[in-house]
């Protein structure tokens, strides 16, 4: 039995249409199961966030993510149509403000990466003239002091000895109270002789109500007890809130700060050489002066 020509081509386009039915069907569902949000014509896919986990992270912190990210999206893609149908297509054209940005931000990443070669050696002269200079800047906000810190059971046999020695600044003390320490002491610091907060000692102190601030500037030295261990604190240097630091406190914003000056310079060089260089080979043209004669 023949099948002509015509019926032939028929079952051929139907079955080609009915595969091509298929493979589009397949792509559809393909993209349905990564996607995460719609609002109205716009779509969220799986592909538009997966740049936005961090590495090693467990798979309850990234559906966190996952959660934040999708959430402000939807608040952002609504807020979007209110903003398209309210305002007037002036207040729409953002244009002008988009290239400002855009200027501004590439202009910023490479003075950022032209900044980094900075000089980063600052010698112990310029740390003292730019503290002299600067001093004003330095005012503390909170108390510091530099501190002894010994911590040591309520009964233990040693604790009336190093009670009476231990804000001495006598040498043969000084030694009578490490050996006591070392035998005795759950705690003794000086912490590298570095200036703390009060705020940071008395994290290591029982709670008293006021805190340990106007204890610390009048005596010099701190006593409590929590029934079951004795907290002693031997102020060695003390500065109150609203003084001077002092520089070793403030190396670090220092630091920062001399870096900044630097960088800023080094811009204020670039600034001026690229535009020298432009005027020398006439690539700029300012007409200013021309119409300002003209006013």
């Amino acid at each position: 039995m023949k099948i002509s020509i015509k019926v032939f081509l028929g079952l051929l386009a139907a079955t080609l249409l009915f595969s091509c039915d298929r493979i589009s069907q397949a792509r559809k569902q393909q993209q349905q199961q990564g996607l995460l949000a719609t609002v109205e014509n716009k779509k969220l896919y799986m592909a538009d966030v997966k740049d936005r986990f961090p590495p090693n992270i467990t798979r309850d912190d990234s559906l966190a993510i996952l959660h934040r990210y999708v959430d402000m999206w939807v608040k952002q893609a609504l807020l979007l149509r209110l903003a398209e149908a309210n305002l007037s297509s002036k207040q729409k054209d953002i244009s002008l403000l988009l290239e400002d940005y855009r200027t501004s931000l590439l202009v910023y990443r490479y003075e950022q990466e032209y900044t980094e070669r900075v000089d980063t050696a600052i010698s112990e002269s310029e740390y003292e003239a730019f503290y002299n200079e600067n001093k004003q800047h330095f005012i503390l906000s909170k108390p510091i002091a530099r501190v002894l810190f010994i911590k040591l059971r309520t009964n233990s046999p040693y604790l009336e000895r190093i009670k009476k020695i231990y804000t001495s600044s006598r040498p043969e003390d000084i030694t009578t109270l490490e050996d006591l320490c070392l035998q005795a002491a759950l705690k003794f610091d000086h912490y590298g002789d570095r200036w703390l907060t009060l705020d940071e000692l008395a994290k290591e102190l029982p709670a008293r109500k006021g805190g340990y601030e106007d204890v610390a500037a009048r005596k010099r030295a701190i006593e409590a007890g929590d029934g079951t261990y004795a907290y002693l604190v031997s102020i060695r240097d003390f500065r109150e809130r609203d003084a001077i630091a002092p520089i070793e406190y403030v190396y670090g914003s220092i630091k920062t700060m001399i870096f900044n000056r630097r960088k800023d310079s080094m811009i204020q060089s670039l600034e001026q050489r690229v535009l020298q260089e432009a005027k020398q080979k006439n690539a700029v043209k300012i007409y200013l002066e021309k119409t300002e004669g003209r006013n």
